[in-house]
């Protein structure tokens, strides 16, 4: 008998609604039991059947969590962080250090503008060696260009792992330029969409701005860890945490199924019917990972 499950999409929309005319690529997790509720790791895209309000929809991928985590570690390198930055280095390599080397890491730092230090291939080895490199740049914490320009460039080329974002910035309200809400908002919802997770640190300034309020947005609709400290000391704990955290969440989707078919864009909150073609198979489903 095949057992369908049905769920209400609900992705969290900031202040404008997703256009008419944008293609969209929707994604949803799933677990899979036998009747004795064994996991089902041998499910393919072909044995998986989605319909939206109704309306079949094409299946075009599904498949296990176990693919490498692609995550961006993106550091401001703005002058407002040049007394923090012994510590800085501490932080960075303690999470380093407690992330899983399965992980693929991406080192960015955001002053002035966004400066690659270490490509996704990089082992462990060459992003410590960054991190011993690791230098303030000076100028004004370029943080939103750089996290847009990070996911076009690292994120969106890998569709089929886990994006991810780890951030930590000092917010002096200080910003390059100002914030383009539908722009902003276009991100965000492409970036639920694909099941992306961010977490951050926030060292404080004297006064807050802009970039803790996007941060604060970024994090929270994704579910992830978030922190203002008013002083460096607990920042290595604090990004160690998050490491944890990431290898505990990957954990959990590895026997996940992400399975993505071609949605209808001018359906927003769509009710999303899944079966699977083969007998005793329950299904417990999320639009968010991990679950």
């Amino acid at each position: 008998m095949t057992r369908r499950v049905a769920f209400v999409v609900t992705l969290l929309l900031i202040s404008s609604s997703l256009s008419a005319q944008r293609a969209i690529t929707r994604t949803i997790y799933v677990n899979a039991v036998d009747g004795s509720g064994a996991p089902v790791l041998n499910l393919t895209a072909e044995d998986f059947q989605v319909f939206e309000d109704g309306a079949k929809r094409p299946v075009t991928f599904a498949a296990l969590g176990s693919a490498p985590m692609r995550i961006v570690l993106m550091v401001d390198s703005s002058t407002a962080m040049s007394k923090m930055i012994n510590q800085l280095k501490n932080a960075l390599t303690a999470f380093a250090d407690a992330l899983p080397e399965t992980e693929e890491v991406v080192l960015i730092s955001s002053g002035g503008q966004i400066r690659v230090r270490t490509q996704a291939g990089a082992g462990r080895e060459r992003l410590r060696a960054e991190i011993g490199r690791f230098a303030v740049e000076g100028g004004a914490n370029a943080f939103y260009d750089t996290m847009l320009e990070a996911d076009k460039r690292f994120m969106k080329p890998a569709p089929h792992q886990w994006p991810a974002f780890v951030v930590i910035t000092t917010d002096n309200g200080e910003a390059n330029r100002e914030i383009n809400v539908d722009e902003y908002n276009r991100f965000m919802n492409d970036f639920l969409a694909r099941g992306g997770t961010a977490h951050g640190v926030i060292l404080q300034g004297k006064s807050s701005g802009l970039v803790s309020d996007i941060l604060a947005n970024l994090v929270d609709n994704t579910g992830g860890m978030r922190a203002t400290l008013l002083a460096d000391s607990s920042l290595p704990q604090r990004l160690a945490d998050i490491a944890n955290r990431l290898a505990d969440d990957h954990q959990k989707m590895m026997r996940r199924y992400s399975v993505t078919y071609a949605g209808d864009p001018n359906i927003l909150r769509p009710t999303i019917n899944v079966t699977v073609s083969r007998d005793d198979v329950e299904l417990q489903m999320s639009t968010r990972r991990p679950f």
